[in-house]
């Protein structure tokens, strides 16, 4: 889709449950214009003072694994630990781990954005549901896309830092596709062959 696109942009945004969600992804919509993605650098936090807790960047490390690289306020709380530098897929069983960590794949190699909802699951018995929205960025540094979005919670465990997060459940997780005009050699630069992925629609039995 393109940026003045509105009804495609829209339509987009309604899969979108979360108003905070909603909002990143607006944002992150213009920020692109007609191309796959902006660069990290491009991203002007002052206008995102209201989302800053729940805003976070995922990356791939050199080790492979899927990490937190930056975690507001919100997203700890949310996850119950300071989520900076730690593994993005702790708390998830293997199946889910493995359908999210693909949904990421493809979303970086594609430069696509990507929805995961979750179910939080606290020590307490707390669950909280949570929406988690990641827009690839490409990092000017290195060269590599990384997914900038945020955790979302509907609604807020009340006990907060006093309990631990037991478990993560993955209830869906989703590609959102964008078409632009430039950017396919930019697309096939940083992309790999899409991973094969598994698809969750509809809740988890508990």
């Amino acid at each position: 889709m393109h940026a003045d696109d509105r009804n495609d942009i829209d339509k987009a945004a309604t899969a979108i449950i979360h108003p905070g969600s909603r909002a990143l992804f607006r944002y992150w919509e213009g920020l692109r214009a007609e191309r796959p993605c902006p660069q990290r650098s491009e991203i002007a936090l002052h206008k995102l003072v209201h989302l800053l807790p729940n805003v976070s960047i995922i990356e791939r490390t050199i080790q492979g694994r899927w990490a937190y690289r930056l975690a507001g306020t919100q997203v700890c709380d949310l996850l119950h630990d300071s989520a900076t530098g730690r593994d993005a897929l702790s708390g998830f069983d293997s199946f889910e781990r493995d359908v999210v960590g693909k949904t990421f794949e493809l979303a970086v190699s594609r430069l696509q954005p990507c929805l995961v909802r979750m179910r939080l699951v606290a020590t307490t018995g707390n669950v909280v549901a949570a929406e988690l929205l990641g827009l690839p960025v490409l990092d000017q540094a290195s060269g590599q896309a990384q997914l900038f979005g945020g955790l979302f919670g509907f609604g807020q465990d009340e006990e907060g830092s006093r309990s631990l997060l037991l478990r993560r459940e993955l209830v869906s997780a989703r590609m959102i596709w964008t078409e632009h005009e430039a950017g396919n050699q930019l697309v096939a630069q940083v992309g790999r062959k899409a991973p094969n992925l598994k698809v969750i629609q509809g809740g988890l039995a508990g």
